[in-house]
């Protein structure tokens, strides 16, 4: 994986720590290795699905 964009509705910048760490919990509990890759987070009005509130897109080079 060489990058991340995450999709955030309802985001409030001082969710950011929270979010943060979430994000490391998650990528632990999956295995993700570390360092994680860059990442872009983007605040949005909705996404696709009502009740969705994050939507992550990944970016891999597969060898």
């Amino acid at each position: 994986m060489v990058r991340l964009s995450f999709y955030v509705t309802k985001w409030a910048p001082e969710q950011i720590t929270e979010f943060l760490s979430d994000v490391d919990r998650l990528a632990a509990g999956i295995g993700l290795p570390q360092p994680m890759p860059p990442a872009s987070l983007i605040g949005v009005e909705y996404l696709f699905e009502p009740d969705v509130l994050v939507e992550v897109e990944a970016t891999a080079v597969l060898e």
